[in-house]
């Protein structure tokens, strides 16, 4: 989610593709081939190539997804997109949880609120693009997880959840948040692409292996 760019090369080798996240698949890849500077019929038609290729069904209408896609102005993330991690970051979700999942969603939520936060520290994220990222139940992460992290004051929703539809097959579920902890983008840990798993283990497994909670 943080390094677009990787996340569309790992889908156009056949990695990480789930059905309930097609719609965004199809979306990032045909907003790739546009920066390639490909036409519409030919952007249809490689979404329907690496279909065949890896024997996916595609129901969402193609052309509405395209027509997204070139409506987006935002650019792809890529390589020159670098999230920091400081020690200042990690004892913030120490002082808080203690629950492995719940550390990981904060650690990933503030590597999102890094590198998309507007200048009152808020941002839009899809919770099932979320999910998909860190391999966490969804509806756990929703109904369980996202509201210990708004009990124990680390994240605020701005505005209730809310379900937006790209046809009448594709639903998805955007929060508004906002991070309640500081979001400068510094400290001597780096995500390495979009590794989130390697990262928590640097963070929490070596990092404070040795240390004491901090309250």
């Amino acid at each position: 989610m943080i390094n677009e760019v990787l996340e569309i090369q790992e889908y156009l080798k056949g990695k990480n593709i789930s059905e309930k996240h097609l719609y965004r698949i199809c979306f990032l890849i045909a907003k790739w081939y546009k920066q390639q500077g490909l036409s519409n019929v030919e952007i249809r038609e490689k979404i329907f190539e690496w279909g065949q290729k890896y024997k996916i069904h595609i129901k969402d209408n193609v052309n509405s997804i395209i027509y997204n896609a070139l409506n987006d102005e935002n650019p792809l993330r890529g390589n020159e997109t670098v999230v920091k991690i400081s020690r200042n970051d990690i004892n913030e979700i120490i002082r808080r949880f203690d629950n492995e999942k719940v550390r990981k969603i904060a650690l990933a939520v503030l590597c999102y609120a890094k590198v998309s936060s507007d200048r009152n520290e808020e941002f839009n994220i899809s919770a099932l693009s979320l999910s998909n990222w860190l391999k966490i139940n969804y509806g756990n992460m929703c109904s369980r997880y996202f509201k210990e992290m708004i009990d124990f004051e680390y994240i605020q929703k701005v505005c209730g959840s809310s379900t937006f539809t790209w046809n009448k097959n594709t639903k998805s579920t955007t929060l508004r948040l906002k991070l309640l902890v500081p979001v400068e983008n510094d400290g001597e840990f780096v995500l390495n692409g979009n590794d989130i798993d390697g990262l928590y283990n640097d963070v929490f497994k070596k990092a404070v292996k040795n240390e004491q909670r901090v309250y």
